[in-house]
């Protein structure tokens, strides 16, 4: 076997060796960005025809090679994982993208190792023990560094438990998407060959092949940076939703203090008044007159009916808010079903019962009111009950256009699009503090949302 043959089967088989390592790494960065839907052992399955599909071609060189394995593995990963198709898409092409930045680095270097490994003498095992070695080692560092960058990548960012909605998405993968599309141009002009001959760009442009390396180590830092600057811009945005939730905890708190202060003052107005009230009875007695004290006490009774709640739910704050809702509800011709009870026992803090409460309510009747037809029979109903360590409450209304949607989120149809639409995402970072869930299900003509909240400590 010919010197260059050798030195090209050790070349062969010290990549070959290297790709279980470098598609398990892979792997992990998969599980690690974006989670499996299944058991990773499940993935697995699926993915190894994949890595068995890539070493048979290792052979085949080309830019179209590259792009269709690229496009295969993003494939698979629409099937296996979760997130967006942009995020499945940067994540399939960005460890491409840093294997060939990894390689080009290096470029140099291999070069003149390539040109060192071509001195050595394949009969001899000392010779041939050295360049095993250098193989061996130069695999090595490239699968360390593939590691390290993939992983920083997966600390920064990790998809497994939120959602993110595609034009985000977009920002981490467009400079991705540049970086792979130069770097896999540069990568195959290496060599040309023209006329039967091969030409190696190292050799026409040595003085260039200074720079690249330094170009390289910029774009794979440009990729780390890229990502700590969407987890940066992510954060920013929790930040602002949180700001509106507590913004608007704190303006649904002023009104319902400012309902409790009415409550209040007409307690103490009638309380003043009492002493006058039973001297005009005591006269009306006096003078016989049963008719008129008929009438005062009823009329009394009317005043005293307004400030006790309709509806009784054995918690102050409920009672307060679905009242509310009831009074207007009542106003505008909407037949109101109750039937929630809340136990006071129940770890619920009352600026976040307020919210939920609050939010679904005011979203159940601004459907309803929105409805111009007077034949549809419009309707709210509230219930709850404890299920285990959850309270469940289910808040129904009556709807009859089709609701906008905003990726896998419910559109809000109002012009103040910034301080309005947050209400299903207010009730759902609160079920988040719980360990709940909210679930929301499209029946004919109605709208039904169910919110699920832990408000009892393990047994």
């Amino acid at each position: 076997m010919a010197n260059i043959q050798i030195i090209d089967l050790f070349g062969f088989l010290s990549t070959i060796l290297a790709l279980p390592f470098h598609y398990t790494i892979q792997i992990h960065f998969f599980n690690k960005f974006l989670g499996f839907k299944s058991k990773t052992w499940k993935c697995i399955f699926f993915i190894i025809p994949l890595v068995l599909l890539n070493i048979l071609i290792y052979k085949v060189q080309s830019p179209l090679g590259f792009v269709v394995n690229d496009l295969l593995w993003f494939a698979l990963l629409l099937c296996l994982c979760n997130g967006n198709f942009v995020l499945k898409l940067y994540a399939a092409i960005v460890p491409a993208t840093i294997s060939l930045l990894i390689y080009i680095i290096f470029l140099s270097f291999d070069y003149r190792a390539s040109s060192y490994i071509l001195t050595l003498n394949t009969s001899s095992i000392l010779d041939i023990f050295i360049l095993f070695l250098i193989n061996v080692a130069r695999e090595s560092i490239n699968l360390i560094l593939f590691f390290l960058f993939l992983n920083k990548i997966s600390d920064f960012l990790s998809f497994k438990e939120r959602t993110v909605d595609v034009y985000q998405s977009l920002y981490l993968f467009i400079p991705c998407l540049a970086t792979y599309s130069l770097i896999l141009i540069f990568y195959f002009v290496q060599a040309i060959h023209i006329d039967n001959k091969d030409y190696y760009l190292f050799s026409i442009f040595p003085k260039v092949y200074y720079v690249v390396p330094l170009v390289s180590i910029s774009l794979l830092i440009s990729i780390i940076l890229n990502a700590y600057i969407f987890k940066k811009m992510i954060q920013v945005k929790d930040i602002e939703q949180k700001n509106l939730l507590m913004e608007q905890q704190f303006k649904l708190q002023i009104n319902h203090s400012k309902n409790l202060e009415s409550l209040y003052s007409g307690t103490r107005s009638i309380k003043h008044d009492m002493n006058n009230h039973l001297l005009c009875l005591k006269s009306l007695a006096q003078n016989g007159n049963v008719e008129e004290i008929n009438n005062y006490l009823h009329t009394l009774g009317q005043t005293i009916e307004k400030l006790d709640y309709t509806i009784k739910t054995g918690n102050a704050i409920s009672d307060a808010i679905i009242n509310e809702k009831y009074n207007i509800a009542k106003m505008e011709n909407i037949k109101f079903n109750c039937d929630f009870i809340l136990p006071n026992e129940l770890i619920l803090d009352s600026v976040d019962l307020c919210v939920v409460l609050s939010n679904s309510l005011d979203n159940a009747l601004e459907a309803c009111i929105k409805i111009q037809d007077e034949t549809v029979n419009k309707e709210i109903s509230i219930t709850s009950y404890i299920q285990d360590l959850y309270l469940i409450i289910e808040v129904s209304n009556t709807i009859v256009d089709k609701l906008q949607y905003n990726g896998n989120k419910i559109a809000t149809t109002k012009q103040d699009k910034t301080n309005h639409g947050i209400g299903i995402s207010s009730i759902e970072m609160i079920a988040k503090k719980y360990n709940g869930i909210v679930d929301i299900i499209i029946e004919k003509n109605k709208f039904i949302l169910n919110i699920m909240l832990k408000v009892k400590d393990n047994q």
